[in-house]
């Protein structure tokens, strides 16, 4: 009876909207949406408006950007306009003043290159020494302990003989034996250290020279780095009057053979940024 009542009671409902409830309220909205979209003209021409700005403005990016590349490849191309001038020692109305200046960087720049060089090769020489030193100091320490090995051997074969003859039974010979064995082995222990303080001079100076060479290598070394870093100095100043100069021959119109090239260059790359500006201006405008 009991289970035929459990069975009778109905199933409790769900919590909660059923699914197909849900979609077709979500389906409704939707189309409100897109019914108030499609009867209110000033909210699509909003949309659009803004889509349209957008859009303007990553083209304007775009334009900006490519406008920049054009104007550092014109400057790349005037530097050489420049540096070709003045390779071709070719003078130039109102450019007076960049070629003096022009003239003076190119004397420090020489004068630069030359202490460089020095510098260079006293490293190498100070490198040479060092390798030459180490050779002859590392012979005479393998010289002092070839001729310390023979001792050493010696040392070690009296001390055996030491040992065993403190094995013996005492005795008259057994001692005389024993006292001329350890007056050998002290004069040997004498001669080994001898040989062993002069290897340890030996290596003390090979230390020291180590340290006082490359103290001089360091020097050098700072020496250098300090005139490569003048020199990249100078060349920078270098570019910037064959920019300027560059710049005279385009406004001069210099008409040179070795220069048509590089006319004829930015002359298409000024053509590329005016049509970039005109772009840009009528974006922007609109």
């Amino acid at each position: 009876m009991h289970l035929i009542a459990f069975q009778a009671i109905p199933p409790l409902e769900k919590d909660g909207l059923p699914y197909w409830l849900f979609w077709t309220m979500l389906l409704v909205i939707l189309l409100l949406l897109l019914f108030i979209f499609l009867r209110d003209k000033n909210l699509r021409l909003r949309i659009s408006s803004f889509f349209a700005s957008a859009r303007r403005r990553s083209v304007l990016l775009q334009l900006r950007y490519q406008l920049r590349k054009e104007k550092q490849k014109k400057e790349t191309a005037l530097k050489k306009l420049g540096e070709k001038a003045w390779d071709a020692d070719l003078h130039v109305e109102g450019a007076e003043t960049v070629r003096s200046a022009l003239g003076e960087l190119v004397k420090r720049r020489d004068a630069a290159q030359m202490d460089l060089n020095n510098a260079l090769a006293e490293m190498e020489r100070h490198h040479k020494r060092l390798e030459e030193a180490m050779s002859v100091i590392d012979q005479r320490l393998e010289d002092e302990r070839a001729q310390k090995q023979p001792f050493d051997a010696e040392l070690k074969k009296k001390r055996e003989e030491e040992r065993r003859l403190r094995k013996l039974a005492p005795g008259l010979d057994i001692d005389r034996l024993l006292a001329d064995v350890r007056k050998e082995i002290a004069d040997l222990i004498v001669k080994v250290h001898d040989f062993e303080r002069q290897i340890r001079e030996i290596e003390a100076e090979k230390r020291e020279s180590q340290r006082e060479i490359a103290r001089e290598v360091h020097f050098w070394k700072k020496k250098k780095e300090k005139i490569q870093q003048l020199i990249r100095d100078i060349e920078a100043q270098q570019e910037d009057f064959y920019l300027s100069l560059g710049r005279t021959l385009e406004e001069k119109k210099v008409d040179h053979p070795e220069l048509q090239e590089l006319h004829a260059e930015i002359d298409h790359i000024n053509s590329r940024i005016a049509t970039l500006h005109h772009r840009i201006e009528t974006l922007a405008g609109g």
